[in-house]
Formats: structure tokens, sequence, C-alpha cells
């Protein structure tokens, strides 16, 4: 999904100008940092994105981390699915 491919994944079918422009500012601000800088940037960033109202789904959060995982070593990848685990089963504990 490099370059703008990502655009073109059907979990983006309907989704709002706001929030496709929120995702887009993640992806494009977090190219070429560190994967420990970039995972803390793009939580920054949907928190930022939570306070004007908008969250994101599990598919558009997958669908983020999978274009940012694309320069990442297979150990950085298996850290941040380790990470984004640990996140998942908190945010079920709290429903």
């Amino acid at each position: 999904m490099s370059n703008n491919k990502w655009m073109d994944d059907p979990v983006l079918a309907g989704i709002s100008n706001d929030k496709l422009e929120i995702l887009t500012k993640i992806i494009e601000g977090a190219k070429g940092m560190e994967p420990k800088q970039m995972f803390t940037y793009f939580i920054q960033q949907s928190n930022m994105a939570g306070k004007k109202g908008i969250h994101f789904t599990n598919a558009e959060t997958d669908l983020i981390l999978n274009v940012l995982k694309e320069d990442m070593s297979p150990e950085e990848i298996k850290r941040i699915d380790m990470v984004k685990q640990i996140i998942n089963s908190l945010s079920k504990r709290k429903r």
C-alpha cells in the first residue's frame, strides 16, 4: 500500500472528509519517523481527533498501522502488533 494506494482500501468507502483528512495527516506526518516515534505520533493524533469527536474504527486503525508498518523491520512490526493486541484487550474490558 505504498504511496497513496491505501486510499483505495474498501475500509475507506463512505468515510467522512474530516476523518479522511486526519488519516492522511497521520500517515503523511509519520513518514520517516522511527517506529517508536511513529506509534506515539499515531496515538497523539488519534487522541486529538477524539477530542474533536472523530473516532477510528478498528478496521481504520488497522489500515493506518498497516501503512505505517511498510518500512519497518520484522521485529518492529512484531512490537507494534503486540502493543495493538494489548490496546484491543484493554478496550474490550472497558465496554
